[in-house]
């Protein structure tokens, strides 16, 4: 949903826009005036309106707020109202400024951690565990316990502050003594799988060691780099209720022994062998991590926040200066195990004083005699050796390049190789020639130089990196700004420019905030999509169009190639998805009218549901800053597209993902033909994939652009050629 620059009222707040969507409940950043024009930022939860009607939801909704108002503890989420504003209900939410924990381990990931580094995690989950003791030992105002249970740890619902704070959220599953019978068996089966312990696979009772087992959980996915299973629901809730998951060191050899018993402690399958409550668990890590790290530093989580999102807070202003001695610090702690030193013996296992055995002289080694062959090689093998010295001393004539970057924490890349070092590293170059350098970091423009030394020098080079998108601020408004046409070449391009290169984080919009239309699907389930009727639309004048854009949201086994394109007549199949988004993609929309239906069936029980897709308030228009335009087109001319994957291809779903390999290409009008195929009056927006040439003809301009949920993980480019093709232009364009 687009809300309008100044917000959306509703009650006492201004709805600034909305950050998420989950199954039932949307967010949104908001802001609240109080006396004397004192302005607070605070999310807004609201039901969606389809759940808005549904009595026993909403009744869950209540209990959560009269759960959560209650709760005022460091490591949760403040709750700071509850109401009803036009038939809906909301909570006001303390506004955490960071990321969540899954997104957190997403770019500790895409910056080559594969994992987090163990104190930084100890410390996450200590805090996580402080808040959920908090929570558990709660009393009424009668000073009966409460029993609340979280029911949904998992790394989403854990924030981490920019400045070093760990807050759980959302208690909206939770169930307190004050929760009826009814809503604890409907809640029983919700929260998100992957987490469950093993009394919830089964169904059975829970209390507050679920979420001991579920804390443990995340603890294994931070120093593991993966959950302990995956796969299909029924499959993965067999295995949960039988214990059945490799131990923490057969994933990471490198986890020392007494961590690793310290999570399977808290993952056993029997609750009665897990630490009996989450204060225990809390100062189990708290012990170790004072063992292996006492100088830890409060402030390191900080600083690791800053490492990973500098060029979000640099595009907000907020410039980061991390302590020298931090990257270092946290290239130690990722190298190896932190092992606690060696205990003691106990008492009972001294041995008794005894004298000690004598000390027997080993015999004499027998003479080992070399056969007359390796004999009789050694003059021939010192000539090679000394050769290979004197080969290798001129091949070795080498010059250092000492590389830095702001922000600091970049990778680097050497003639196309990736090289192990994050910025600031010293690299040793070969002096016989030129090399190219390229440094990348996630949300920010590439930079590359190249660089040739005499041997024995060394050379100093910086790479001041720019965020990806620029704020609008930089824009002059006269339009004659060096500065503000720079920006724009980064979005712009007049042809002939036969090549260029679209770049996942700087040339791709977020769908779900857009006017697209939006249905709930169930992931592990297919269906399929067909479009029926037409709608009107300018392309050209008097043009009518029986095909729409989707876009889907999933997960992690949903690839970045299946996530968007388009729906026609013809039936296509999704899958993997837990939203599907469907919009009209235009350049213009002003001459649209009509709506299509869009048929969505669910293949195993052949069930399904229509959605209307208007052509005007579905419409959805990348902005300039969200795209690629290549102006200074000819309608009479025909234009041959091709994409081609690089070494760093353009990838939407995190550097561990699989490459996109397509782009929407939005044209103002014109007509669209696949090679060898019959040119015919085409959509506003076709789909153009690598290995594949796609042909325009009668347009001025294409807007090239990739549908995407998540921007912040978006890394490598997809380079594009664009090239005249003899012929005459077709007939009817």
């Amino acid at each position: 949903m687009l809300l309008p620059a100044e917000g959306q009222e509703f009650g006492k707040y201004q709805l600034l826009d909305r950050i998420a969507v989950g199954g039932m409940a949307e967010l949104y950043r908001a802001r609240m005036t109080a006396a004397a024009g004192v302005t607070r930022h605070v999310v807004i939860k609201k039901i969606l309106p389809h759940y808005a009607g549904n009595s026993d939801f909403v009744s869950m909704f209540i209990n959560e707020a009269r759960i959560a108002v209650g709760l005022s503890h460091g490591n949760i989420a403040q709750v700071l109202d509850f109401g009803e504003v036009d038939g809906e209900y909301y909570l006001a939410l303390e506004f955490v400024h960071g990321q969540t924990l899954s997104r957190v381990m997403r770019r500790a990931r895409n910056k080559e951690l594969r994992v987090l580094p163990v104190p930084l995690a100890l410390r996450v989950a200590i805090d996580m565990l402080q808040g959920l003791a908090y929570a558990h030992n709660r009393l009424d105002e009668s000073g009966r316990p409460l029993h609340i249970i979280h029911r949904d740890v998992s790394p989403q619902n854990v924030l981490l502050g920019y400045e070093g704070q760990v807050k759980l959220v959302d208690f909206g599953i939770a169930r307190a003594r004050m929760a009826s019978r009814l809503e604890s068996e409907e809640t029983a089966a919700q929260g998100k799988y992957l987490y469950f312990a093993p009394e919830q696979a089964r169904g059975r009772e829970l209390d507050s060691r679920t979420d001991i087992f579920a804390a443990g959980v995340v603890l294994y996915e931070m120093l593991c780099g993966k959950l302990p299973w995956q796969g299909e629901r029924m499959e993965v809730l067999e295995r949960i209720a039988r214990g059945d998951f490799p131990p923490p060191r057969a994933v990471n050899p490198g986890l020392p022994v007494e961590l690793e018993r310290i999570i399977l402690t808290a993952m056993a399958v029997e609750r009665e062998q897990r630490y009996p409550t989450a204060q225990a668990f809390s100062e189990a890590l708290e012990k170790y991590l004072h063992t292996v790290v006492p100088d830890f530093p409060g402030s390191a989580l900080a600083h690791f926040m800053a490492y990973l999102f500098e060029s979000e807070l640099v595009s907000e202003g907020r410039p980061i200066r991390l302590p020298p001695d931090f990257l270092a610090q946290l290239d130690l702690w990722g190298k190896g195990p932190l092992e606690p030193p060696p205990r003691p013996p106990s008492l009972s296992r001294i041995p008794t004083l005894a004298p000690p055995p004598p000390v027997r002289p080993e015999p004499p080694r027998k003479r080992s005699w070399l056969p007359p062959w390796v004999v009789l090689g050694v003059p021939a093998l010192a000539l090679l050796v000394a050769t290979g010295i004197l080969l290798s001393n001129e091949e070795d004539a080498t010059f250092d390049v000492e590389i830095t970057s702001t922000p600091q924490g970049a990778s680097v890349w050497v003639d196309g190789q990736l090289q192990p070092a994050h910025t600031p590293t010293l690299i040793p170059l070969s002096a016989d020639r030129e090399h190219l350098l390229e440094v990348h970091a996630i949300g920010m423009e590439s930079w590359s130089q190249r660089v040739q030394a005499e041997e024995g020098t060394t050379l100093a080079v910086r790479a001041q990196l720019r965020p990806a998108r620029p704020p609008a601020s930089l824009k002059s408004s006269t339009g004659t700004t060096t500065q503000a046409s720079a920006q724009r070449l980064a979005y712009e391009g007049r042809f002939p420019l036969p090549n260029f290169e679209l770049r996942a984080a700087g040339h791709a919009f977020r769908v779900p905030p857009s006017s697209a239309a939006r249905l709930r699907l169930d992931p592990s389930r297919t269906y399929s999509l067909r479009t029926e009727g037409t709608l009107k639309h300018g392309h050209p004048a008097g043009a009518t169009l029986s095909t729409v854009a989707y876009y889907l949201e999933g997960g992690t086994a949903l690839r970045a190639r299946e996530s968007f394109g388009l729906v026609g007549p013809e039936e296509i199949r999704v899958r993997n998805a837990f939203a599907l988004y469907l919009f009209v993609p235009d350049a213009t929309t002003a001459d649209n009218t009509g709506s299509i239906r869009v048929h969505v069936r669910e293949t195993q029980s052949d069930t399904g549901v229509t959605v209307m897709v208007d052509a005007r308030q579905h419409a959805v228009t990348p902005r300039l800053e969200e795209s690629f335009t290549l102006t200074g087109l000819d309608a009479a001319t025909t234009y041959e597209v091709r994409l081609r994957d690089t070494a760093r291809p353009a990838q939407t779903r995190g550097v561990e993902g699989e490459a996109v390999g397509r782009v929407l290409v939005l044209q103002d009008k014109g007509c669209v033909a696949p090679e060898g195929g019959a040119w015919k009056k085409g959509p506003p927006a076709q789909v153009v994939e690598t290995g594949r040439a796609t042909r325009f003809s009668g347009v001025t301009s294409l807007r090239f652009t990739f549908p995407d949920d998540d921007l912040e993980d978006n890394a490598g480019g997809l380079p594009v050629e664009v090239r005249l093709v003899a012929g005459p232009r077709p007939e009817g364009c």
